[in-house]
Parts: structure tokens; C-alpha cells; sequence
């Protein structure tokens, strides 16, 4: 057992004997070094080897938190503490070593800067180490050197207090931060923020939601997973989960040169890898499925398109598996389909043909192992002058079967639910649709769409997508159209779920957060001086236009994919990923435009986390 030592927890103002914070102007790397020898350094009441600790460095405009994870701290003799992550910046944090050694010194050395050194100078800055309820500080107004990408400071007299903690933050009855900005009218201006350290928290403005970059820079080693990250490490599609259903896992891709292993699984608290791949595990295009009972399992069809398995991915066990009738043309609906929200039926398209699986029957059907595919539905009698199978989904209940034709043209079919079989759903003529007709299936079009049930509207299957018939600021069927919208797919009936006044346009949308139901989540292309330009937000799905706004983007996209971000949120929506090359609105300190990591936006409330 390990025990706290018999101090009082409190504030701790030491001196600063050395303070000394480097940044390069062309890589960004940083580090920091501070050492304190006065007032006779005491222990903590709470020992870090059980409760962790964090390195608090404040700067002009800046407040960033490091941590220093509690299987890190050891204590080589009695009295004192040390940390040591010999990965730095790599590991579980970018410091390297702290030192708490009672009545010597207090030492903490990192291989980061913590904060920008890009403005002409930063006067004064504060540094704290907490452990538990004792928190260490120095703060020094008077420098030596105070330069871009230099900050040094020697014999900071002890403050007569620590800088205060950041203001307290309570909690909103579904668990997200109350500071959360949710004006849908406000327009931001995009500050010049530089790029986070690895797993460290920053919270820039004007939202001040803490952002971490969990994804490290390429070339250094994915520990304590053996391996080295990429060029391009990050979650796959905004449609993809990449959380488990309890949220303890996060799959990430590993891409680029000397990148391995790929994909890699990160502790979902913690955000640091955990795993690689089983060995034995033929994974190609995969979902994890999306509840509890299976929160270990990914649903996976193999390259060649032949086989459908559940793949248990903590024990390295194929679970369940069903050979396909039609190989599928890309994994589940062409790389862009989820299972239903029970994680019971699939949508396979091949080249013209799609059809459902039912992975786990139920009465009246026979249970698993019971083979239970429907049969082939032929799509290419679309009506349309491109018949191509773009992707394939199954509607969040499994009633429906929506096939994405080129242009995004969406068709919906009924699903049988005895057979399977997909047979064209009927609209009403008077509904809008710019492509297609009522008869064959079609809705109105939407770009980068997501599937949901609408808990607002009876559970009804809902799709929500950006306006892909390109109508926004015009009024059809009384909706006045914007960039984010809802379709029903029952009969086609639309809701705008933004304004249109002055809104940059709509990216990819997700609604993945099947345990918050309710809410799609939003990217959008910058465009300076309009509403919600670069951001990750919120809308809700009643049609109040309602929206919680979270962080902006700072990715360089055009002409690259995988620098869009694709905005994924976490099953209960508290957290999002997006990937980025925060190569935008960065100031002196940008990543480089082909190096792509993913960072994860914290929007929980005291007390909520998983």
C-alpha cells in the first residue's frame, strides 16, 4: 500500500533559483528547466506514486497544464519523490524528471516549453507543481533574457502566494463544462495559437475548452508501446467511433514513414498507447461494435472483401464470423457505413449490389451461429446519370437501408424483416429533393451525412448531413435552408438545424455520440469573419438552432485529405477528436502542413468523466 507522508497540504512559494524556458523557431521543440532550493522544500501530504501530478507553466495570454502520471513517480529513498519518463517528449508526458527531495531542492526538467515563446516577450511567468493538495510555485517578473524563444530568469524571489487555481467549474446536468459558449450568433476572430506538446492540456480562446494533442510528432517512439509514430497519426472518419462503448479505448491510425504500429489502441483516460494490433487479427475496414456486452470487439470485413467478423481486440479473438455472398467493395457500406445502433444489422455494398446482415438474430430467427443475410438488392437502376455506389449505411434501428449515389444523391429503401430484402421507400411527391424521384426512394441530397434517431421527433430515423442541394438563405417546404440539416427518412421532411446568416460552410458531420442522443457534431471550413468559421461545434436536433461551441481546428486542408478533421465525438459527445496539422491561425510556432496528429477536445464537467 502506498501512503501519503504526514504533511499539511498547502501552497508552496519557493525561489526560483534557475527558470529557463527554450523554444525553437523552426521546429517548435521546446524545453524548460526549473529549480528551487528556498524556502526548505517539504514533502507532499499525498504521494504522487498514488495520485500523480501536474506542471502548471503560466505565460503572457497562456495557461498550460502537463501531467506527470502516477506510474512514473518512484521513491528512491525516504522523503523523496522522483519522476522520470526517459521517453520525453515522448512517454505518458513531455517532462523528463522532478525532483521533490525535502529540505534540498525542488527540480523539474522538460522537454517542452509548456507555453508559446513567440510574442517579443512574455515579462513575467509562474510555474506550479501539484501533487495532490500541495502545489509548488515560482514566479519571476524581472529576467535576464526575454526574447523570442528564450525566457531566463535567476534568483525569483518566493512569492507571498501561488497563483490562483483556475476559476471552479461546475458541471451541467448532462455531465459537459457550464463555461461551454453556446451563443449561435457570435462571430469569433480565429486567434494565432501555437501548436500544443504531446498530452499536454492547453485551453486557447476564445472558447477556452482544454484541447490535447494525443498523437505525438513523427520520428518518436509510441512507448510504452513499442513502435514510432508517424507522419499521420489519427482517428479515421467522422462516421468511424473511435472509442469503445465504455470509452476506455481510443483506435487511432499510425500512417508515414517508419510509422508502427498502425492502427494503435490508446488508454482511454490517459490517452498514452496501449496496444498494437493482435497479430492475428485480418483487420481492414473495422468499427468497434457500439454496446457494452461487446466493448472489446471490433466488427471488421477483411481486404478482400470476403469475410464479416466480430474480433475481441483485448483477448486477440475472433468472436463471430460470416462468409459474404458478394465481396464487399470497400469494407462496411464502402468504408462509410455503421452497424445499427444495437450493433445488430450491417450494410454490405459491392460494386452494384447491396444487401443486410444481421449479425445477431433474435426471435422468431434462430440466434448466432444462424447464418441470417438478406439478398442482394441491384442499385444500379438508379434513374440517375451516375450510378455509382458512393457508400452504403444501415439507419441507426435497422428499418432502413440508404445507398449514397455520386453527388451524394441519397436513395432509402425498406428493409424486410423477415427476408432483408431492400425494396425502393416511397416519398411523398410534394417533398424536396434535387435528384431522383419520390417513387424510387430519394430524399433531399446531403454531403458527409451520419445516421441517428431523433429523440426530439418519436425516435425516428433521421440522417443529417451538410445541404448538398446547395440552397442555403433559400426557403423550400417553409424551412429556410442552412448548412447543417436533418432529413427524415421516413418521409423526407426537413429541418434546418442552422442559420444561414453570415454561417461559413458546413465539413463533415457526426453523430456517433449514440449515448447523446439528440446533438450532431459539426465542422466548418474557415472563412474569417463568418459564424462558426474553423470551429468543432454542436447543433441541436430539434430545430431550435441551438449549439455548443467547442475549439477551432487550425488545420491546412485543401488538397489534402487526411488534414480534414473529421470531428468524431465520444460515445456520450463529452469529447471529440479532430485531426489537424495546426498549420493555421498558429503564430510563430505551426506544425509542418504534412505532419498530422490528432487532438481531443474535453468538454466534460467536474465529476463526469467515464
Amino acid at each position: 500500500m502506498l501512503c501519503g507522508r504526514a504533511a499539511p497540504a498547502a501552497d508552496h512559494p519557493q525561489d526560483a533559483l534557475h527558470l529557463t524556458l527554450k523554444q525553437s523557431v523552426t521546429s517548435g521543440r521546446g524545453r524548460a528547466k526549473w529549480v528551487s532550493r528556498a524556502p526548505a522544500v517539504i514533502s507532499p501530504a499525498a504521494d504522487p506514486r498514488s495520485v500523480g501530478g501536474t506542471l502548471r507553466i503560466i505565460g503572457l495570454y497562456q495557461d498550460v497544464t502537463v501531467p506527470l502520471p502516477a506510474g512514473d513517480w518512484s521513491s528512491p529513498s525516504s522523503q523523496v519523490y522522483r519522476f522520470r519518463n526517459k521517453e520525453a517528449p515522448a512517454g505518458p508526458s513531455p517532462v523528463k524528471l522532478a525532483l521533490i527531495a525535502p529540505g534540498s531542492r525542488l527540480t523539474v526538467s522538460a522537454d517542452t516549453s509548456g507555453i508559446d515563446l513567440g510574442d517579443p516577450h512574455q515579462g513575467t511567468v509562474s510555474v506550479a507543481l501539484t501533487v495532490g493538495g500541495d502545489t509548488y510555485c515560482s514566479t519571476c517578473t524581472t529576467p535576464v533574457k526575454d526574447e523570442p524563444g528564450r525566457y531566463v530568469a535567476a534568483a525569483c524571489e518566493a512569492r507571498a502566494v501561488c497563483p490562483p487555481p483556475p476559476p471552479p467549474l461546475s458541471s451541467t446536468p448532462d455531465g459537459f463544462r457550464s463555461d461551454l459558449m453556446t451563443n449561435p450568433t457570435a462571430i469569433f476572430t480565429e486567434p494565432q495559437t501555437p501548436k500544443p506538446a504531446y498530452l499536454a492540456t492547453v485551453s486557447p480562446g476564445p472558447f477556452g475548452t482544454p484541447i490535447i494533442q494525443i498523437a505525438n510528432d513523427p520520428g518518436l517512439r509510441t512507448s510504452p508501446v513499442t513502435g514510432t509514430w508517424g507522419t499521420d497519426a489519427r482517428h479515421v472518419y467522422s462516421t468511424q467511433q473511435p472509442w469503445n462503448a465504455d470509452e476506455t479505448l481510443i483506435t487511432i491510425e499510425n500512417r508515414g514513414t517508419r510509422a508502427s504500429p498502425s492502427p494503435l489502441i490508446l488508454d482511454g483516460s490517459t490517452y498514452e498507447p496501449k496496444s498494437g494490433p493482435c497479430s492475428d487479427y485480418p483487420l481492414w475496414d473495422y468499427r468497434w461494435h457500439p454496446t457494452l456486452a461487446h466493448a472489446h470487439e471490433q466488427i471488421n470485413v477483411t481486404a478482400d472483401g470476403l469475410e464479416l467478423m466480430w474480433f475481441d481486440v483485448v483477448s486477440c479473438t475472433k468472436t463471430r464470423s460470416w462468409t459474404l455472398p458478394i465481396a464487399a467493395s470497400y469494407g462496411i457500406g464502402s468504408g462509410k457505413g455503421n452497424p445499427s445502433n444495437d450493433g445488430r444489422f450491417v450494410v454490405i455494398a459491392g460494386t452494384t449490389q447491396v444487401y443486410v446482415v444481421d449479425m445477431d438474430p433474435q426471435p422468431p430467427s434462430a440466434p448466432y451461429p444462424n447464418n441470417r443475410i438478406g439478398p442482394p438488392r441491384d442499385v444500379s437502376d438508379c434513374g440517375l446519370a451516375d450510378c455509382t455506389i458512393d457508400s452504403a449505411r444501415i439507419s441507426a434501428s435497422g428499418k432502413y437501408g440508404v445507398v449514397f449515389y455520386t453527388g451524394d444523391d441519397i436513395r432509402v429503401f425498406d428493409v424486410d424483416p423477415a427476408t432483408l430484402a431492400l425494396t425502393p421507400h416511397a416519398m411523398p411527391t410534394s417533398s424536396y429533393r434535387c435528384a431522383g424521384t419520390a417513387a424510387a426512394g430519394y430524399i433531399y441530397s446531403l454531403g458527409h451525412a451520419d445516421v441517428a434517431l431523433n429523440p426530439f421527433d418519436n425516435d425516428e430515423d433521421v440522417i443529417v448531413g451538410q445541404d448538398e442541394c446547395h440552397l442555403s438563405g433559400q426557403t423550400v417546404d417553409g424551412v429556410l435552408i442552412g448548412h447543417v440539416l436533418l432529413v427524415r427518412l421516413r418521409d423526407d421532411a426537413i429541418v434546418a438545424l442552422t442559420d444561414p446568416s453570415n454561417e461559413a460552410y458546413a465539413d463533415h458531420i457526426s453523430t456517433r455520440n449514440l449515448n447523446r442522443p439528440g446533438w450532431a457534431y459539426v465542422d466548418y471550413f474557415q472563412e474569417d469573419g463568418m459564424r462558426f468559421s474553423d470551429e468543432v461545434i454542436a447543433v441541436k436536433l430539434d430545430g431550435s438552432k441551438a449549439v455548443q461551441r467547442f475549439a477551432h481546428k487550425h488545420s491546412v486542408f485543401d488538397g489534402c485529405y487526411r488534414c480534414e478533421s473529421h470531428p468524431a465525438p465520444s460515445m456520450d459527445g463529452r469529447r471529440i477528436l479532430f485531426a489537424s496539422n495546426w498549420a493555421e491561425h498558429c503564430g510563430t510556432f505551426c506544425g509542418s502542413t504534412t505532419d498530422i496528429e490528432d487532438y481531443l477536445i474535453d468538454a466534460r464537467g467536474p465529476q463526469s468523466s467515464p
